[in-house]
């Protein structure tokens, strides 16, 4: 697997996610008013690497890059902090019309996470943390014909390409992204 990072996906326009997003993080401030462009992962990269607290950026920074993929607009991060905030999905699923899906994964820490939502309700939730799984709600169309005991990276990786979205299992190459440098006011 790649490098860690969480996303969230819904089929909607990335300035709507972006507005979703900020309200539902509420202990993120944005740094830059506009969203800073750039051609490609790598410079995702460059410029949230030095942004984000856990890859040696100052205390409670915070970066998000979004993309289009087709009909989905994506966030993500590379500190794997979106995926963490189960009430912030929940609240963004709320903001926007149809289905959300969030997923993360760190093989560092055999993390596995992956969350589906339709207007602010949980459908479906696996995780895979400190080799304990947790399961909530019921399975959805990807899980189909697959045992959820053997929920991990992997399987976390397939259910989020079920839905035409970049695999984890390399940087996404679809550019443009959008940027926004963050901070967090939870201390």
């Amino acid at each position: 697997m790649s490098r860690a990072r969480s996303t969230v996906a819904a089929r909607t326009t990335i300035p709507k996610l972006r507005e979703a997003a900020l309200e539902a993080y509420r202990s993120r401030e944005p740094v830059n008013k506009d969203l800073v462009e750039v051609p490609d992962f790598d410079a995702v990269l460059d410029w949230a690497g030095p942004r984000t607290e856990d890859l040696g950026g100052e205390p409670g920074s915070d970066a998000w890059y979004f993309h289009q993929v087709g009909d989905w607009a994506v966030m993500g991060d590379l500190g794997v902090l979106l995926a963490r905030d189960l009430d912030a999905i929940q609240r963004m699923s709320a903001a926007l019309e149809g289905e959300l899906v969030a997923a993360a994964i760190d093989s560092a820490f055999e993390y596995a996470f992956f969350a589906s939502y339709v207007g602010g309700k949980l459908k479906r939730r696996l995780l895979l943390e400190n080799q304990e799984f947790e399961t909530e709600g019921l399975p959805i169309q990807a899980e189909r014909g697959r045992p959820t005991v053997d929920f991990d990276e992997d399987e976390a990786n397939r259910i989020w390409t079920h839905y035409g979205l970049p695999t984890f299992e390399y940087d996404p190459l679809e550019g443009p992204f959008f940027l926004l440098e963050l901070r967090r006011t939870d201390g």
